[in-house]
């Protein structure tokens, strides 16, 4: 892999975003699904009815996504994807144990089934347009190889939290444990909302076809100094 990549405008930090996003929205539905299972004993039919949400609005999410692409800029996208993670994770880890599932696990689902769409897609808008024509696909392959990767590279920092907060916190409860990887997730979430903010610099994408390699990477780097505070 070229180390070159890694010096395009915007990359690293999307690639960083992408990395806490994704380990973020791994813990969120594990410990959703662990929630609704270990503590409110629902059936896995129940549980899987319950993901219904999920599988509709994250077919919806992409098409949104693809939407929003020529009429956003793509650093918005991106934040727009780790806010939802965030946002869903703060409602399901100060929820009580036992709750219908209609006042916070329902508005849950629907929101934190943006992230996934919303952070892919922006991430490879900044792959393919930060990088040389050449190089697109080593970044793109590594855009999606590391979603895969931090999703249970996530849920395996979570589950140290979830123990440690059990056994040496003194947090009583299956509950608190989940909890407490949780508000991890939301810290991961925290982290790639700030990046996305802070140094993800690309503006709306409308160009259509092929330009020379050369142009099209000059322009992104032009339009990145252009947009990036003095």
């Amino acid at each position: 892999m070229p180390i070159t990549i890694f010096r395009a405008p915007s990359f690293t930090p999307t690639i960083t975003v992408v990395l806490f996003s994704f380990m973020s929205y791994g813990t969120f539905i594990w410990y959703m699904i662990a929630w609704q299972q270990k503590i409110r004993h629902w059936s896995v039919v129940s549980t899987a009815l319950g993901l219904t949400p999920l599988a509709i609005f994250s077919a919806a999410g992409a098409f949104i996504a693809a939407w929003l692409v020529p009429r956003l800029a793509v650093q918005w996208i991106l934040v727009i994807g780790a806010l939802a993670v965030l946002a869903a994770e703060v409602l399901v880890a100060t929820m009580p144990e036992q709750q219908l599932y209609w006042i916070q696990m329902f508005p849950a689902t629907i929101i934190q089934s943006f992230c996934p769409d919303f952070i892919y897609t922006a991430a490879q808008i900044v792959a393919c347009n930060s990088v040389g024509r050449k190089e697109q696909g080593i970044a793109g392959s590594l855009i999606g190889t590391l979603q895969l990767y931090a999703t249970s590279i996530g849920l395996g920092f979570a589950g140290i939290v979830e123990t440690h907060a059990v056994t040496h916190a003194a947090l009583q409860g299956t509950a608190e444990g989940f909890r407490a990887a949780l508000y991890f997730g939301m810290g991961l979430a925290t982290v790639a909302l700030a990046v996305g903010v802070l140094f993800v610099k690309m503006p709306k994408q409308s160009q259509e076809g092929w330009q020379t390699e050369d142009t099209t990477v000059n322009a992104s780097a032009e339009e990145q100094k252009e947009i990036s505070p003095a």
